[in-house]
């Protein structure tokens, strides 16, 4: 996991950012890489766990700190840690 989130009401959140390794070996798309990876989202989230993932490119250029912010922010108030919990963005 590439971030860990731990919040006072027992939530417990995964933050993936997925370049190419999470589903290309070698250069070339993996159905192996891909179905080991979602395998691994199954097992987090049957162990209690909220997972989330960006693609890397999502992160980067036009609107990228735009689009995390607002992400991070959605997900403070789903865990009660801003006001407005259980408000939509």
């Amino acid at each position: 996991m590439d971030f860990l989130l731990l919040f006072s009401d027992a939530g417990r959140v995964v933050v993936e950012v997925d370049g190419s390794q999470h589903f290309a070996e070698d250069g070339k798309p993996s159905l192996a890489r891909y179905a080991d990876m979602v395998a691994a989202d199954r097992d987090l989230r049957l162990a209690g766990y909220e997972v989330y993932r960006f693609g890397a490119n999502e992160l980067t250029g036009h609107g990228s700190a735009e689009r995390i912010e607002a992400f991070f922010r959605r997900l403070l108030r789903k865990h009660a840690v801003l006001p407005g919990a259980g408000s939509a963005e």
